[in-house]
């Protein structure tokens, strides 16, 4: 992952946790989605002792989704974006005030390097200064939606 500028695409819908998610949410039928993205959020808020990196890059996927109506170029460059633009614009992904809080809870975790399998990997990369920039910018966005 590299870091991203205002016009670079979010390295977090690339993951294979995050393409993952995405799948499952497309292929939901329930209208279910608001729960699902929840739900992916609170997996690393409520991780045991040890944060295993798939499902950090799943809740920032989610996180990223929750966040592209207010900064809609989160999406510039994601695997099919024209198809994923469309679909976020009928299911809900409203960024209601405890997914807000949650996902504020889960971006404080995945920056914490204590037993967090996500973070170690990108150590051991060379990469986590530029996936902590990415991680900064969605902790932005989430500052700029609660104003």
């Amino acid at each position: 992952m590299t870091a991203t500028t205002a016009h670079d695409p979010s390295p977090f819908l690339r993951s294979a946790a995050g393409r993952a998610l995405l799948t499952r949410l497309r292929a939901t039928t329930d209208g279910r989605t608001g729960d699902q993205l929840s739900a992916a959020i609170r997996a690393v808020t409520t991780a045991g002792s040890v944060l295993p990196a798939e499902e950090v890059d799943a809740a920032l996927t989610a996180i990223t989704l929750l966040l592209a109506e207010i900064q809609p170029e989160l999406l510039d460059g994601a695997p099919d974006e024209a198809a994923l633009r469309d679909w976020l614009r009928h299911v809900d992904t409203e960024l209601t005030p405890g997914r807000r809080m949650a996902a504020e809870a889960a971006l404080v975790r995945v920056e914490i390097d204590l037993d967090n399998q996500w973070y170690d990997a990108h150590v051991a990369d060379g990469s986590v200064q530029e996936v902590l920039a990415d991680l900064h910018r969605l902790r932005n966005a989430l500052a700029d939606a609660a104003n």
